[in-house]
This record gives C-alpha cells, sequence and structure tokens, in this order.
C-alpha cells in the first residue's frame, strides 16, 4: 500500500497538497484521478512512500483517506514543464497548485484523455547543437541567451531567417507572444511560405479549434513554428531548439490575479531547462533586461538599436498658461489634415472627462466612499449629463456633489481623459467622424475591432484613445497628437519615465507624417530623447540612477500588502517589522491608505537579486530560504509581490 501526495490540476484554494492512497507503484509526475468534494479531478503525483513509513502521519490525520481513482497511462505533460510551473510558483510565493494550473490551459486538462492519444511522432531532442548554445563555468554547454532590440521589421526578418536555420537543423521553434493580437501580428508575417508547418494559438479559440492545431502540432513529424502564449508551451512537442519572448516590454506577460507570475520568468526558466535557444526581443526592451548584458550576461543577437527610424516630424507645443484640451496649432493640423481625407489619432492616458476632482476651497480629492479610489468624471446620455464613477468598484454618483470633507461645491477636475478630448473634438470639427476607444467604449476585443474598422474605413475620420487603441490599430495614420503629456508624470510608479518612453513609441510607430506633443515641460528628457531620435543616453541615464537608488535590476523588489482595520493596520505593521526585521522592510501606506474600509499598509523588502532568483535565470543564484519561509508563513489577509511593477 503507498500513500501519494497529490496536486490537483484544477483552480481552488488548495493550500497544501492532498493525499491518497493506493496499491499501485505510481511515479512522481504521473498524471492520476482522484476524488474531490463529489467530483473527479485530474492530479499531479509529487511523491510516493510505504504506508508502514507514512504510518506516523496518517493516525495524525483529522480525516480518512481517499483512494486514487485511476492512474493515466501516460502524462501528456513534459517534466521539465511542469518542474518549471514548481520552481515558479516558489520564486513567486505561491502554491503550487495555482501555479500548475494557471500554466496549464484549461482546454488541456478538461480534454486530456483526448489529447494523450496523439502520438508524438517527433523525436525526443538530441543535446543543442554548439551554434545555439554556450559554454559556461567548466566547460559545460549552457543553452545560448539573447537580447533582440531592433524595430519590429528587422526583429520579423531576423526571425524568418532563424526559423529556415532551424528547420534546417530538424528543430522547432516556439514564439511566446504576450496578446492574441501580437500573435496575429507575428502570424500574418512568418507564416507565408511554411503555412503548413505554422500554428498561432491561444486562449480566445474555440476548444475545437484548439484541439486540433494541438493534434496538428503533436502529430507533425516535421519541425514546426508555434506562435502562441505561455500557457500553450505546455503542449508536448519535443523537438523545441528556439522560445523567443517577443514584445517582452508587454505589460501583459504580468499577470495581475493571483498568482501574480511574470510569465517572462516562467519561459526562460522553461527555455533553459529544455536546453533551447532562448531571447528576448522588442524595439525597446525593459531596461532591466538590457541591464543583464551586465548583471547575467546576457549577449546581443544584434548590436542594440536605440536609435527611431520615424520619417515624418516631431513637433513640441508649449502649452499655454491658459488651459487648454488642444492648442491651436493642434486644431490647424487637424483641420489641414481630415480635410486631406487623412486621418488623425489623439491619445490620453485615461479614460472619462477628468481623470481627478480635488476642492478648490480644502484640496480634498473627490473619492469613492466604497473603495477610496479617485472618483473620474464621466459624460453620458449623449454628454448631457455628468457623472462621477468609480472605475476600481464601478460605483457611480450624480455630477452634482459637494466636497466630503468641507461640503464645498467648489470641484475643480483635473487631467484631460478621452471624453474631454472627444467633447472638444466635437465641438471643434463638427462634420468630421469622431471615434473614441477605450475600456468604456468598447467592453470585448470585437467591439474594439468593430471601432478600429470604421475608423480605417473612414478617409479623414479622428479616433482618440487610451493606450489600448495601440493593441487593435491595423494601419498607421498621418497624424497623431498626445493631448497631455505632463499628466504622464502623475502616475506614481518607479518605472514610470520607461512606461512613458514606451507609450511615445507606440505613437510614433502608428504614426507616417507628424507626431505633436503638448505639454509645459518642452525640455522633459524623455521628450528631448524622442525628438533626438536616440534613446541611447536616455536609457544609461536611467539605468545608472536605478543603481545609485537600489532599484530594480540591481535589487530585487519584494512588496507585502496588508489590508485591514485601524487597529489591524497598527498589527500589521508591528508584525511586519519583527519577522522582516533582518532584512530592513521599508513600511509605507499604501497610495490609496483606505481600500473597501481598510487601509493599506506595504512593506518593501529590497535583496541582492543572486539571493532571489534560480540558477537557470541567473548563474550562482539561489532562493533565500529563510526569507521563503517568513513569506510563505504570512496568513492570507497579506499578499506578497516578487518583482512589482510599481509600489503604490
Amino acid at each position: 500500500m503507498k500513500i501519494v501526495t497529490v496536486i490537483p490540476l484544477k483552480k481552488g484554494a488548495w493550500k497544501e497538497d492532498l493525499t491518497y492512497f493506493t496499491a499501485q507503484d505510481i511515479p512522481n509526475g504521473s498524471i492520476v484521478v482522484i476524488p474531490l468534494r463529489n467530483k473527479k479531478i485530474l492530479g499531479l503525483v509529487v511523491s510516493s512512500e510505504d504506508v508502514a513509513l507514512a504510518k506516523s502521519n496518517i493516525k495524525g490525520l483529522s480525516f480518512n483517506l481517499k483512494k486514487i481513482s485511476e492512474v493515466k497511462e501516460r502524462s501528456i505533460f513534459l517534466k521539465k514543464y511542469l518542474d518549471s510551473a514548481i520552481e515558479t510558483s516558489k520564486y513567486f510565493i505561491s502554491g503550487k497548485n495555482d501555479g500548475i494550473t494557471s500554466l496549464i490551459p484549461t482546454v488541456l486538462r478538461e480534454n486530456y484523455d483526448k489529447i494523450a492519444k496523439f502520438k508524438n511522432t517527433n523525436l525526443t531532442p538530441l543535446s543543442a547543437p554548439l551554434s545555439l548554445a554556450r559554454r559556461g563555468v567548466g566547460g559545460e554547454v549552457k543553452p545560448e541567451k539573447l537580447i533582440f532590440q531592433a524595430p519590429l521589421e528587422d526583429r520579423i526578418s531576423a526571425y524568418k531567417t532563424l526559423i529556415r536555420g532551424s528547420f534546417a537543423l530538424k528543430k522547432s521553434v516556439f514564439i511566446v507572444l504576450p496578446t492574441e493580437y501580437d500573435i496575429r501580428i507575428f502570424e500574418e508575417s512568418l507564416s507565408k511560405g511554411i503555412e503548413k508547418f505554422a500554428f498561432a494559438i491561444y486562449g480566445g479559440s474555440s476548444s475545437k479549434k484548439i484541439i486540433k492545431k494541438i493534434e496538428q502540432i503533436i502529430t507533425l513529424a516535421h519541425p514546426v513554428l508555434i506562435l502562441g502564449t505561455a500557457p500553450f508551451l505546455s503542449i508536448p512537442r519535443y523537438d523545441i531548439g528556439t522560445v523567443i519572448a517577443e514584445h517582452e516590454s508587454s505589460n501583459a506577460y504580468k499577470m495581475i490575479a493571483k498568482p501574480h507570475f511574470d510569465l517572462r520568468f516562467f519561459i526562460e526558466l522553461f527555455a533553459a531547462k529544455i536546453n533551447a535557444k532562448f531571447i528576448l526581443g522588442d524595439s525597446l526592451l525593459r531596461y532591466e533586461s538590457i541591464a543583464r548584458q551586465e548583471t547575467d550576461g546576457l549577449n546581443p543577437m544584434h548590436p542594440l538599436s536605440f536609435r527611431i527610424n520615424f520619417d515624418g516630424e516631431i513637433e513640441i507645443l508649449n502649452k499655454e498658461k491658459k488651459f487648454k484640451i488642444l492648442e491651436d496649432k493642434s486644431l490647424e493640423e487637424i483641420k489641414n489634415t481630415t480635410t486631406k481625407k487623412k486621418n488623425v489619432f489623439i491619445f490620453s492616458l485615461r479614460k472619462g472627462l477628468a481623470t481627478m476632482t480635488i476642492c478648490k476651497d480644502c484640496g480634498e480629492i473627490v473619492d469613492c466612499e466604497k473603495c477610496g479610489s479617485p472618483l473620474v468624471l464621466y459624460s453620458s446620455h449623449q454628454g448631457k449629463k455628468r457623472i462621477f464613477v468609480c472605475n476600481r468598484c464601478e460605483t457611480d454618483l450624480n455630477g452634482e456633489i459637494v466636497c466630503a470633507a468641507c461640503g464645498s461645491w467648489n470641484l475643480v477636475p483635473l487631467g484631460i481623459g478621452t471624453d474631454t478630448v472627444y467633447e472638444s473634438i466635437k465641438e471643434n470639427f463638427t462634420k468630421v467622424e469622431v471615434f473614441k476607444l477605450d475600456k468604456d467604449s468598447a467592453k470585448t476585443a470585437k467591439g474594439a475591432e468593430k471601432i478600429i474598422r470604421e475608423f480605417e474605413e473612414n478617409p479623414g475620420s479622428i479616433l482618440i484613445g487610451t493606450e489600448m487603441a495601440f493593441f487593435y490599430l491595423k494601419n498607421k495614420v498621418s497624424l497623431s497628437i498626445i493631448a497631455s503629456f505632463d499628466s504622464l508624470w502623475n502616475i506614481p510608479n518607479f518605472k514610470m519615465s520607461e512606461k512613458i518612453i514606451q507609450i511615445m513609441l507606440s505613437v510614433i510607430g502608428s504614426t507616417t507624417e507628424k507626431l505633436i506633443i503638448q505639454t509645459k515641460k518642452e525640455n522633459d528628457p524623455a521628450i528631448m530623447a524622442i525628438k533626438m531620435e536616440n534613446l541611447l543616453s536616455f536609457v544609461r541615464e536611467e539605468l545608472e540612477d536605478r543603481r545609485n537608488l537600489d532599484y530594480p535590476p540591481f535589487k530585487r523588489f519584494i512588496k507585502i500588502t496588508h489590508l485591514g482595520d485601524k487597529e489591524q493596520t497598527i498589527k500589521a505593521k508591528k508584525v511586519l517589522e519583527e519577522i522582516f526585521k533582518e532584512y530592513n522592510p521599508e513600511i509605507f501606506s499604501g497610495f490609496i491608505a483606505r481600500l473597501k474600509g481598510k487601509y493599506a499598509t506595504n512593506a518593501l523588502i529590497k535583496i541582492d537579486p543572486k539571493k532571489w532568483s534560480l540558477p537557470e535565470i541567473s548563474a550562482g543564484s539561489s532562493i533565500d530560504e529563510n526569507l521563503l519561509q517568513k513569506l510563505a508563513a504570512l496568513p492570507p489577509n497579506f499578499d506578497v509581490f516578487v518583482d512589482p511593477e510599481d509600489l503604490l
């Protein structure tokens, strides 16, 4: 008789692995069927021992052990994939169940038996050729890791060459992309001529289509090109010789909900475990990726390009003291462009009329009473009525509210939102088609695609949009305007300068003739870097600032967040100070102090990256087991974020 420890392959609040018994010898890594809550689900076996050895532990259990219902003939999942998921869970202080189920698409779990019948005709790969590898300390062969920063057209061209070379070596290529839209862009460019061997796969497709593609990927003897999101790396293809994380600067790689994984970490870890060549690619890589030339010895695939290839004109408009949504010169350029039946894009950072409202008498910010977030002013009913809406909990209030602190009516809206720009454009251009794209105007991808299609089919029209527009614009516009550059700096984020550059590059990438930037800070370093069309000095200075401030990538950030009432908050601060005293945590209130009637408290731990990483990611690294134990033992009302995007 054996006692078997199993990770359930179903999302749920399983804090610990589950225990079952069986008469069979079941190897670790096997897939089994287990009874759980009156249902039968798949599980992954992680350990097994004789009942005689486990007798003392069994006596201490407060429940009766159940029997494993079925043992699958074989696991369709690569052991190295499951190992990567478990180690990623450890890195991000998450339960193994959360990690594995997040990294195996539902369609694979729910159709396991059907997929298990597909016969692999691709052979287990040999060691990577020396041309695809690098020699490490002691002469051992390690998978090659590269960074690739170049314009999209140049990257596409290089990938075509790489794919042909890989196919000649009987190796498959997996290009991981953050979104369905990215996958479509690359599929259109890279699948020509190899349509039979190129597969685009993502969660938005029907289960039937996904299963059909999985069958083709598994059964084809010829090497394949797979373009997909990170969880589809779980498809058991044994000959993958190159893994590319494309558009690696995208925030879509970061999981907002638990387990808060940064999928770029997992992709790199899995590539290393299968001895595949690994490439990080983008027009402008994250600054920490650029710094890894120094910290982790990543080599450029080609010399990094910091030049901006823009054939049009960049004009900086110094905003007048008198508040204007669009300067006279901007309005004139819009008129000239639309008259010529050319399209215009106006970028605004946030949706709504005003991104923040303050009381002019007492200076209090108008916040949501339920969750404490700043209320955003919107127009409704064809612009005839104005309302305040909380973007966090969706509470809405009449636009005629008074200040909660002093009762004043003297409320002043600040910031330029998409609705503000829309109203201004409609007022100035009554005969021009105007479209708006943000999360309110398009609730779904199909809704966004419809807006873009109508915009692009109407020459001489205007589109007002947030960052969301960059995911859907297919054709470039003649004129783009950044309505309020200064508002970009209003977000308290230690990576904000990097984000601003990325936004401006996205606008430039969507424009052919002219970009106008409206600002009161015409000498802002980010604007000057864009104006000079060379980002090298700007990136170097930013990295040097981060080094001096002990910011990533020179320190690893681990943020702990606690939510509670005033009494709980005081206690939590003391607990955090005591538990993590040897790590000198910085403890501070959250950006929004009150959240859903509770107070947010953050503790920030800065640690040497070598003490919180894995050898496959950074040579000579390990996880600080003492810190891991302390973080893992925190109660559920503490949330842990490794490599957080911000410190709010």
